[in-house]
């Protein structure tokens, strides 16, 4: 599959809803080409100057014009990717050929798990701003809460590859409960 890439530093997985302004020629014509074929776009992280090896396929769900006059779109994580190879056309837009990756598939919330659930509806709550993006949250689904979490923390790139290439939630939920359960312990 080939599509065409945003690099940005947002971390946004299968799920994840972000909105982005819009303001360079060429990423009006990503929006333009996403809109076209139905297929979205490749939302990628850079590392330095380097496009990084994974992605997620994003789709677009809302636009509206701006105060200032931008674009602002609203997108939606859809499935994660593998950059094959990219390569930049003469206006700067960037394109890959991707290999899409299996999602994480959803996991009821256990007992055991329960402190990580509510420590991100907790989040939610103090900042509503955030929480309006998921106005029906799944705080029963471990694998959405873990995806939730990742895309708030702030992890260096090449940690939030390493989730990223993961074929589960597991890991993440290990990470998250060691740093959840000992941030509770000290409060």
């Amino acid at each position: 599959m080939q599509l065409p890439l945003f690099p940005l530093q947002l971390y946004l997985l299968p799920g994840g809803i972000s909105k982005l302004r819009i303001f360079e020629p060429r990423y009006t014509r990503l929006v333009k080409l996403a809109m076209a074929s139905g297929d979205g776009f490749g939302l990628c992280m850079k590392n330095g100057e380097s496009l990084c090896h994974f992605g997620t396929r994003a789709i677009i769900t809302d636009f509206e014009r701006l105060p200032d006059g931008l674009l602002g779109v609203t997108v939606k994580g859809v499935e994660k990717f593998v950059i094959n190879e990219h390569w930049q056309e003469d206006d700067g837009l960037r394109f890959g050929d991707i290999t899409l990756m299996k999602n994480w598939s959803p996991t009821l919330m256990k007992f055991a798990d329960r402190d990580i659930a509510n420590s991100l509806r907790a989040l939610f709550e103090e900042y509503p701003e955030h929480a309006t993006n998921y106005p029906i949250p799944d705080y029963e689904d471990m694998t959405w809460v873990c995806q939730r979490w990742l895309e708030i923390l702030p992890l260096e790139t090449n940690q939030k590859q390493w989730f990223m290439s993961r074929s589960d939630h597991r890991a993440a939920l290990s990470f998250l409960h060691n740093i959840i359960d000992e941030q509770l312990k000290k409060e």
